[in-house]
């Protein structure tokens, strides 16, 4: 009796837990919501010394260089060409992890799972895992071995193809897809599709280090891998093995810290729900618009900013940016940004010393494209740089920041 008695409380406890967690989520959402609706509008209060710094400092190219500088109070103290639309590079993702983490949350994972069909197949769902390689594999598999099978029926394991088309967006050159960076974004993947092999054909490498596997483990003479169209429908009933990837928020440290283009475009379908690649896209465009910023003259081409089809201004990106502090998850999100001097793709600049470690940023780089933008720590401040076609554009991008932090009276 007592051991029931425990037991009934135990599942009201943790029904409290839940609903309590559930609760908590849903207020967080809606205060972020209010914040962001409620936000004190900004308003040019241009800082007249650094404003004029950094004019003499841009003259000899003006027309390439887009600076807006937005101190948390809501005020534009700088803003040279700010809503001029300019290609951002990987700037994109500012936008496209941000709304990733919004909609899935910091815990969400990407899982590959080996599964029981109703007729006795077996089927291997994936999703993009963009750390999933050969050692997952065969861990995948591993258990067949104990499990019992007719000699004399030979099982498939079905993996499901996809339309190349569906393989890159649309708008990403011919020649950035044969590059690593420019990776088919595919379900099924090994190392990110990173392999020449993946660049050509992602389905049939991974279809043959499947097959490797299954010789490597002795189950060749048992299973054989099947493809069917993407289409084909699955009914399985049972799951023998799941490989988690790592939670989002540490998938966010290879979209931004990183600029990790297939991991990006991989959490940005699983927030649609959609692998089409199709933009734009209603249900983000959506999204753009709630977060109740100036996206006029935005263009969405793809999540990474691979395309040269993207265009954003950095008037918008830094009103961005002061809205994504209100963010329920801000913490998780400039957490995956890179540190000037420290790590991720800002970890090798050349930069003033007294700037290391205090630039927390999203770099991005294309032929003749520079952009970085983010938040200077302790001083208050959101920017955003966006250089195209010019050279040196990081050193000059390294200046302009050295010259803000250096200016204080903007009398």
């Amino acid at each position: 009796m007592n051991k029931k008695f425990c037991f009934y409380i135990g599942l009201i406890l943790l029904s409290i837990n839940i609903v309590n967690g559930n609760l908590f989520s849903l207020y967080s959402y809606i205060r972020q919501r209010h914040n962001i609706n409620t936000i004190s509008p900004e308003k040019f209060n241009i800082c007249k010394s650094l404003q004029n710094k950094l004019e003499d400092y841009t003259y000899n190219f003006n027309s390439n260089i887009s600076i807006s500088i937005l101190e948390d109070s809501g005020d534009f103290i700088v803003d040279i060409n700010g809503e001029i639309p300019r290609i951002p590079a990987s700037n994109q993702k500012i936008l496209s992890s941000a709304f990733s983490l919004d909609i899935l949350g910091p815990y969400y994972t990407l899982n590959t799972s080996l599964n029981v069909m109703n007729d006795g197949g077996l089927y291997i769902e994936a999703s993009g895992d963009p750390d999933f390689n050969k050692r997952h594999l065969e861990e995948l598999i591993n258990d067949l071995n104990n499990t019992n099978y007719n000699p004399n029926l030979k099982i498939p394991i079905v993996v499901k193809s996809s339309n190349p088309k569906n393989w890159w967006p649309s708008s990403w050159s011919y020649a950035d897809r044969k590059e690593e960076y420019g990776a088919p974004i595919t379900k099924y993947s090994i190392a990110s599709n990173a392999s020449i092999n993946s660049l050509n054909n992602p389905i049939d490498h991974f279809i043959y280090e499947l097959e490797n596997a299954l010789r490597k483990k002795n189950l060749s003479t048992k299973y054989f891998v099947k493809s069917v169209h993407e289409d084909y429908p699955i009914d399985y009933i049972s799951t023998i093995k799941v490989i988690n990837s790592a939670p989002l928020y540490i998938l966010l440290n290879l979209v931004n810290s990183e600029s990790h283009n297939f991991t990006s475009e991989v959490i940005f379908r699983h927030s649609l729900n959609d692998w089409s690649h199709d933009f734009p896209n209603l249900k983000y465009s959506n999204w753009i618009n709630d977060q109740n910023f100036n996206s006029d003259n935005f263009i969405f081409a793809d999540a990474s900013g691979l395309s040269r089809m993207n265009r954003v201004t950095t008037y918008g990106l830094s009103q961005f940016l002061r809205r994504m502090k209100l963010n329920r998850f801000s913490d998780y999100y400039f957490s995956s940004f890179s540190l000037l001097g420290v790590r991720g793709s800002l970890t090798n600049v050349n930069a003033p010393v007294n700037l290391k470690g205090r630039i927390l940023a999203k770099s991005g780089r294309l032929n003749n494209v520079r952009s970085v933008s983010g938040i200077i720590l302790g001083d208050g401040k959101v920017f955003s740089i966006i250089v195209n076609n010019m050279d040196n554009s990081t050193k000059h991008i390294m200046n302009i920041l050295s010259i803000v932090d250096n200016t204080e009276n903007c009398n």
